[in-house]
């Protein structure tokens, strides 16, 4: 036997490929309740948990990585390298299956070896298509797969570099046997939060090993999954930090999907094709658990008026309730970059609510809609003022500030 918590410990960097490889893993973890599963184990969990996760729209592999693939895939499958990266994902984990069942891989061997050295990292055995040994003295590159470059960390493209360490030092290509990459890949399924403008959005738990064997279930498939599966449909991409949360706590609100808070804090990864390398945009620490509460309740609400036959929505392109009507038109303005005196004014309202309700302080919320409503008062009242307000801002501020609406707020 051998056990995941050790192999994730021997794993010798932190970021995103850490907290993949995690992920993966508590798959496992979460369909067999033990840390040492044998290869049948290991099957089973594998081949579950990828039919569990839905396809992931992505895009097509680089020149590079299909070259790549399509040498090592050769050597351990007999098989080609598909078009995208989630196929190859799914190629990886569904061949791993069959090799761990005809008894080709040996899980004990490829768990317990992680070797680093002057050419990098090696996570597994060496693995012919036949056999699988551990690594010598000088591991075999052509028996591991390279870490795919929508993976890749920003310090791990070409050298690494640490504090008064020149970049010209380590070189730090990760490799990975099959099992290992299966991890990744059931990883990244998992995390997969949309591929929407060009843009990767992966959401992941720092220290989710942490929450084997026991709570791992609720922090995934209870926590995690939600959050991504709400990035997905509601195709949400990063425009600023407030809206993006914004508009994934109001996707849950609408799915009425409660998050335990012990799932928070989870980690944004924004990862985008920036000339010809994959680089990491953007790092955002995520807690929705404020705005879940605030927006719930904030749903609940209105829908129990408009059983009553008040009708709390603003009609534009399709009935929206007016907060999300006003996060919509806050996105549209930093888009669209407006000028004049009412430059940015729905996202400045968004911003001033978004911040009082993570403060969890009633007074502060209560202060910042009241601000609201004096302010688009007086847009809406001053027939001569040069403010150029778009008609959309204003039939979303006359709905938002109806009577019933601001009680529903407050």
């Amino acid at each position: 036997m051998s056990s995941l918590l050790e192999a994730i410990a021997n794993y010798p960097y932190e970021g995103l490929t850490r907290e993949l490889l995690s992920l993966g893993m508590s798959w496992v973890v979460i369909k067999t309740g033990t840390l040492e599963p044998d290869a049948e184990e290991l099957a089973d969990s594998l081949e579950g948990a990828l039919r569990d996760r839905a396809k992931a729209h992505t895009s097509k592999m680089g020149r590079n990585d299909g070259s790549s693939f399509d040498k090592v895939l050769k050597v351990w499958f007999n098989r080609s390298a598909p078009e995208t990266y989630g196929e190859l994902f799914e190629l990886v984990v569904t061949e791993t299956v069959k090799l761990l069942r005809n008894g080709l891989l040996d899980p004990r061997a490829s768990l317990t070896s992680v070797r680093v050295d002057k050419n990098g990292t090696y996570l597994g055995v060496e693995f012919d298509g036949q056999t699988s040994k551990q690594p010598g003295k000088k591991p075999k590159a052509e028996y591991y797969a390279i870490l795919p470059a929508i993976i890749k960390q920003p310090e791990y493209y070409e050298r690494q570099s640490g504090f008064l360490v020149p970049t010209t030092g380590q070189k730090a290509q990760i490799r990975l046997d099959p099992l290992w990459f299966s991890f990744v890949a059931l990883g990244f399924f998992t995390g997969f939060a949309g591929f929407v403008g060009g843009r990767y959005y992966l959401i992941t738990k720092p220290g989710l090993e942490g929450f084997w064997p026991y709570e791992v279930e609720d922090i995934v498939v209870r926590g995690l999954l939600p959050i991504t599966e709400a990035g997905i449909r509601g195709r949400l991409s990063l425009s600023t930090e407030e809206l993006y949360e914004m508009k994934l706590a109001m996707k849950l609100a609408e799915e009425n999907r409660d998050v335990p808070e012990e799932a928070y804090p989870v980690v944004l990864h924004v990862i985008s094709l920036e000339g010809q390398v994959y680089t990491e945009l953007k790092t955002v620490q995520l807690d929705l658990s404020g705005l879940s509460r605030y927006l719930n309740s904030y749903v609940g609400r209105i829908k129990a008026l408009s059983t009553g036959g008040v009708p709390l929505t603003v009609e534009l392109k399709e009935p929206k309730y007016p907060l999300w009507a006003l996060v919509d038109v806050a996105e549209k303005e930093l888009s669209r970059g407006v000028t004049g005196d009412g430059e940015m004014l729905a996202y400045i309202f968004v911003k001033d609510l978004y911040r009082a309700i993570n403060s969890g302080n009633k007074r502060l919320i209560e202060d910042s809609l009241f601000r609201l409503f004096r302010q688009g008062r007086a847009l809406l009242g001053s027939k001569k003022s040069k403010r150029k307000t778009s008609s959309e801002l204003e039939k979303v501020l006359r709905a938002f500030m109806w009577k019933p609406h601001m009680e529903v707020l407050l």
